[in-house]
C-alpha cells in the first residue's frame, strides 16, 4: 500500500517538474520569439555621406535612390546626411579640416550603418573611418576609380561600382552615325573626370583603327563653346564630364553641355543619365538614382544580418540605354535603330492637347472642386481633343514643410521631361511650385493660375509664360456689409489659423485694420485648438461678430476641412459667423461678400482656351479683382432675428422658404402693415375676377391648345420659340446669360420601324418625364418637333448648363438599367449661348446649338457602333 502511494507521489512530482520544464521551453521559446521581433523592428539609423552637395542632379539623384528604398523596408530607419562639398573644395588641408569637424560633430553619435556616394566619400572612409565610426560596416556607390586591393583591410566594406560604358556608347553612336571619323571628347580634371580618363584611355587602343580622338579643350568652357561650330561634319562629341574648366569656373550637371548643343551641328553622345534632355542623344547611362537604390538595397541586406563580405562589389549591370526623342529628330535617326528595351524621353505626345491641373488641396475640398469643375468645363465646351492630368499636392492636410519638399521632389521627377501644352495651378503652394521650377522642368510651357491669395506683378514680372486669376477676398466689403446689416456692432473676431492661406489671409487683414481701429475694436485668433475656439465664441457679446477666414489646422494640429470648421465653430457661437468664400454657406454662415470658385474657374477656363487657341500669356492681362457677390443663407438670418429686408439691395439669398406658410413667418413684421390694405384690394379683385374669368378661360384654353404639344403636354415649338425670345429681352436688359441646347433623340427611327410607333410615342413621353425631374423652375423645356427638343436654360452659363445635363443624363442611365424595355433612350445635345454683343437673334443660337448637337453626334456614332 505504501509502494503504491509513493508511486503516486513520485507520477505527481514528476508531472509538475515535466510541466514547470514545458513553461520554461515555452517562455524561452517566447521570449527569444519576441526579443527576435523586437529586433527586427528597432530603430537604425544610417549615415548617408555625400561627396558633394544638395541641388547637384546627381547627389539628389542617388539621395532619391536611397529613402526610395529604406522607405520600402519593415526596419524603421532614420536616415542622415552629410554633404562634404568636395566638388568645389578637394585639396588635401580642406579633407584634414573636414575629418576634425566631423571628429567634433559626430562624437556622441552612433551610426548602424554608413552609405558613401562617390570616390572622395569612399576615400575620406577609407582614411578616417576607422577613427571616426570604428566598426561600423560602410555600402559605397558612385564610385568611378575602383580596386579590388582598396579594400584588404576593411572588411566592413562593400558597394556598387559607377560602372560608365564609354565603349557601349561608342558603339551605338558608330552605327547610328557610320560615317563618323573623330570623337571630339569633353572631360574636366576633377577627381571624378580625371578617373573617366584612365576609363577612356583604356579604350582609345580598341577604336583606334576606327576613330581619330581629339580632346575639346581650352582655357576656359567660353573657349571650348567657340570650337564647337567648326567641327568636321564626319565627327561628333563625346560628353564625359564638365564640372570646372581651366580657369577655375564651376558648371552645374546641365550648364556647360546645354551651352556646347546650342552651337553643335554634329551629334553629342554621353555616359551620364543626369546629361539626357540636356543636349545629348543619349547613349549607354549610368543612373545616380539606380546607384542610390542599389546601395540602399545592399544596405538593408547588411542591416538584417549579412556581413559586408559576404557581399561582392557589384561591378556590372549598372547602366541602361537611354535617348532624347528631340534630339533623336534632330538628326533624323530612325528609333528601330536603337538598341532593344532603350528608355526614350521627350517622345511624340498624344494627339490630344495635354492639361496639368496641379492643385494645392484635395479635390475634396468645395474651393478646389468647384474652380477644377468650372475650369474643365469651360474648356471642355470649347476646345476639342484636350486631355487633363490632374496632380493634388493636398498641402492643407500636410502643411508640413518637410512634406512639402517630398512633394516638390516628387512632382519634380513625375514630370521631368513630359510635355504639357499648359499649365493650370488652383491656390498659393502650387502657384509657389510652378514659379520656382518652371524654367528647369516645364521650359516654356504656358501656365494659368488661380486662387492665389496675395500677389504682386512682381512675381511674374520675369516670366512671360504666366497669367491668371487672383483670389480677390473683399474683406473690407465683409466687414463693411455686417456694420450696415448692424450699425451696433462695436467688435469683429478674427478667427484664423498659421497655414499658408492662413498667412495671406492675415496679410491682407494687416493691410485694412488702420481703416477700422477708431470704429471697431479687431481681436485676431490664431493660435487656439478648436476646443478653446468653441468655449471662447460661445461666451460672445451681442455687440460682436465673428469673421472666419481659414481655420483647416489648429494649434494642436488637427486637420479640419471648410465644412467641418464652420459647423464646428458656428454650433457653438452666439453671435453671426461673416466670411469672403461662398463654400461656407449652408454650413453655418450668415454672409458676406464672397468669392465663388465656380465663377473664379469660369474666368480661368476663358483664358485658357485662349491660350490652346494660340494667344501667348503675356497678351492675356492678369485679372487682379475676381468676381464676389453679397450672398447669405436665410435660415441663419432666422435664427439672429435679422430681416432680410437690412441686406444690401441685390443680395443672394439661399435657403428662403420654399412655402407661403413659411415665408409670411419669417416676414410677418414686414407684410402686417400691408394686411389690411391687401384684403381690400383682395375683395375688389374678387368680384372683378368673377366678371372677367369667363372670357379669360376660354381665351386661355385657345391659347394653351396653340402652345402645347399634344403628345407630350409640354411647350411645343411656338411656345419655346417665344419663350426665348423674351429671355434674350431679359438678358440685353440685364447681365444675365441665357443658354440653349439643343437636343436630338438617338435611334428613334429604329425604335418606331422595330417596335411601332405607339412605343416610340411612349419613348417620347418617357424622356420627356425624365428631363423635365432635373430641371429647375425657371428653365423651359419644349419638343421643337418629331424626335427634336429644345431646353432654354435662363440665367446660366454653358458650365452650368452641361452640369444640369450630366444630371438627365445621369436618370436616363439609371433608367436604362432599371427598366425592362428592349432598348436603351439616349440621346445627343449641343449647346449654345447668347452674346449681345454679337447680336445674335433667336434663329442663330438656335442653329448654333443644332450645329454642336450635330457634331457632337457625329463624333459619338465614330466611337461607338449602332446597336440598341
Amino acid at each position: 500500500m505504501k509502494g503504491i502511494i509513493a508511486s503516486d507521489h513520485q507520477t505527481r512530482t514528476i508531472n509538475k517538474y515535466l510541466i514547470m520544464v514545458l513553461v520554461l521551453v515555452i517562455g524561452c521559446f517566447c521570449f527569444g520569439h519576441n526579443v527576435q521581433a523586437a529586433a527586427t523592428t528597432e530603430p537604425k539609423t544610417v549615415l548617408f555621406l555625400n561627396s558633394y552637395h544638395a541641388g547637384y542632379k546627381w547627389s539628389d539623384d542617388i539621395y532619391d535612390g536611397i529613402k526610395s528604398a529604406l522607405n520600402t523596408g519593415d526596419q524603421h530607419i532614420t536616415l542622415q546626411v552629410e554633404y562634404m562639398d568636395t566638388q568645389r573644395s578637394t585639396d588635401s588641408q580642406y579633407l584634414e579640416s573636414l575629418f576634425e569637424t566631423y571628429q567634433y560633430k559626430l562624437k556622441d553619435r552612433r551610426y548602424d550603418l554608413i552609405i558613401a556616394s562617390d570616390d572622395t566619400a569612399l576615400a575620406f572612409l577609407l582614411d578616417y573611418g576607422d577613427t571616426l565610426f570604428p566598426g561600423t560596416p560602410v555600402v559605397f556607390c558612385g564610385v568611378n576609380y575602383f580596386q579590388p586591393d582598396m579594400l584588404d583591410h576593411h572588411a566592413l566594406f562593400t558597394g556598387v561600382i559607377e560602372g560608365f560604358d564609354i565603349g557601349a556608347t561608342l558603339d551605338v553612336a558608330s552605327r547610328l552615325h557610320p560615317d563618323t571619323e573623330t570623337i571630339y571628347y569633353l572631360v574636366d580634371d576633377t577627381k571624378t573626370g580625371q578617373a573617366i580618363m584612365l576609363e577612356l584611355a583604356r579604350i582609345i587602343p580598341q577604336y583606334a583603327d576606327q576613330f581619330n580622338f581629339v580632346r575639346l579643350d581650352g582655357a576656359s568652357l567660353e573657349q571650348i563653346i567657340k570650337q564647337v561650330p567648326t567641327l568636321p561634319d564626319n565627327s561628333l562629341i563625346l560628353n564625359l564630364i564638365y564640372f570646372k574648366d581651366n580657369a577655375g569656373n564651376h558648371f552645374d550637371y546641365d550648364e556647360a553641355i546645354s551651352l556646347i548643343e546650342e552651337q553643335a551641328t554634329v551629334p553629342i553622345y554621353g555616359v551620364w543619365d543626369f546629361s539626357l534632355g540636356h543636349g545629348i542623344i543619349g547613349g549607354k547611362l549610368t543612373s545616380g538614382y539606380y546607384q542610390g537604390k542599389t546601395a540602399a538595397d545592399i544596405a538593408l541586406r547588411v542591416l538584417s544580418g549579412v556581413t559586408p563580405a559576404a557581399i561582392p562589389v557589384l561591378t556590372e549591370n549598372t547602366t541602361y540605354y537611354g535617348f532624347d526623342y528631340r534630339q533623336l529628330e534632330k538628326f533624323k535617326i530612325n528609333q528601330e535603330a536603337l538598341p532593344p528595351n532603350s528608355r526614350l524621353i521627350n517622345a511624340v505626345k498624344s494627339s490630344k492637347r495635354q492639361v496639368l491641373i496641379l492643385n494645392s488641396y484635395d479635390r475634396s475640398l468645395k474651393w478646389t472642386k468647384d474652380l477644377e469643375q468650372s475650369i474643365t468645363a469651360r474648356i471642355g465646351a470649347e476646345i476639342e481633343d484636350v486631355e487633363f492630368i490632374y496632380e493634388d499636392m493636398d498641402v492643407k492636410r500636410n502643411p508640413d514643410p518637410v512634406y512639402l519638399q517630398n512633394e516638390y521632389e516628387l512632382l519634380i521627377r513625375k514630370h521631368q521631361n513630359k510635355q504639357f501644352d499648359l499649365i493650370i495651378t488652383t491656390d498659393d503652394p502650387a502657384f509657389n511650385y510652378i514659379k520656382k521650377y518652371h524654367d528647369t522642368v516645364y521650359p516654356d510651357v504656358p501656365t494659368i493660375f488661380s486662387g492665389v491669395n496675395y500677389f504682386e506683378a512682381a512675381m511674374i514680372e520675369d516670366q512671360p509664360s504666366f497669367t491668371g486669376v487672383v483670389e480677390s477676398n473683399d474683406l473690407s466689403g465683409t466687414i463693411d456689409t455686417a456694420l450696415a446689416i448692424d450699425p451696433g456692432i462695436k467688435k469683429i473676431i478674427v478667427i484664423n489659423d498659421q497655414t499658408e492661406t492662413g498667412a495671406a489671409n492675415q496679410k491682407h487683414l494687416e493691410q485694412l485694420l488702420p481703416d477700422y481701429q477708431e470704429r471697431l475694436n479687431i481681436e485676431i485668433w490664431d493660435d487656439f485648438n478648436m476646443f478653446e475656439i468653441q468655449q471662447k465664441v460661445s461666451t460672445l457679446s451681442a455687440d460682436t461678430v465673428i469673421l472666419l477666414l481659414s481655420f483647416n489646422q489648429d494649434r494642436s494640429n488637427n486637420s479640419f476641412s471648410y465644412d467641418e470648421s464652420i459647423e464646428l465653430i458656428s454650433q457653438a457661437a452666439s453671435v453671426p459667423i461673416y466670411s469672403v468664400w461662398d463654400f461656407y454657406l449652408d454650413h453655418g454662415l450668415l454672409g458676406g461678400v464672397l468669392t465663388s470658385g465656380t465663377s473664379h474657374g469660369e474666368m480661368v477656363g476663358e483664358m485658357a482656351v485662349a491660350v490652346l487657341n494660340g494667344q501667348p500669356p503675356a497678351a492675356i492681362p492678369v485679372v487682379t479683382a475676381s468676381p464676389n457677390h453679397e450672398m447669405f443663407d436665410a435660415q441663419i438670418l432666422k435664427k439672429f432675428n435679422i430681416s432680410p429686408a437690412r441686406l444690401p439691395k441685390g443680395s443672394i439669398v439661399i435657403n428662403q422658404p420654399d412655402t407661403l406658410e413659411a415665408y409670411l413667418e419669417q416676414n410677418k413684421a414686414i407684410l402686417m402693415p400691408f394686411t389690411v390694405i391687401l384684403l381690400t384690394l383682395c375683395g375688389i379683385v374678387f368680384l372683378m375676377y368673377f366678371k372677367i374669368k369667363g372670357k379669360q378661360a376660354a381665351e386661355e384654353r385657345e391659347r394653351q391648345y396653340a402652345l402645347t404639344d399634344p403628345l407630350t403636354g409640354m411647350p411645343n415649338r411656338r411656345a419655346g420659340i417665344e419663350h426665348l425670345s423674351r429671355m434674350l429681352d431679359k438678358s440685353r436688359e440685364s447681365d444675365a446669360l441665357t443658354t440653349v441646347c439643343f437636343i436630338d433623340v438617338d435611334k428613334l427611327k429604329i425604335v418606331n420601324d422595330t417596335w411601332g410607333h405607339r412605343e416610340g410615342d411612349q419613348l417620347i413621353n418617357i424622356l420627356c418625364r425624365l428631363i423635365q425631374s432635373k430641371l429647375r423652375e425657371t428653365d423651359l423645356c419644349c419638343r421643337f418637333g418629331g424626335d427634336e427638343f429644345l431646353i432654354v436654360f435662363y440665367d446660366a452659363s454653358i458650365t452650368e448648363a452641361t452640369g444640369a445635363m450630366a444630371r438627365i443624363e445621369a436618370v436616363l442611365t439609371d433608367h436604362n438599367q432599371n427598366q425592362t424595355q428592349p432598348y436603351e433612350i439616349s440621346i445627343s445635345y449641343g449647346f449654345a449661348q447668347y452674346r449681345a454683343a454679337a447680336e445674335t437673334s433667336v434663329d442663330d443660337l438656335i442653329e448654333q446649338a443644332d450645329k454642336a448637337m450635330y457634331q457632337n453626334k457625329i463624333r459619338a456614332r465614330a466611337a461607338v457602333p449602332d446597336s440598341l
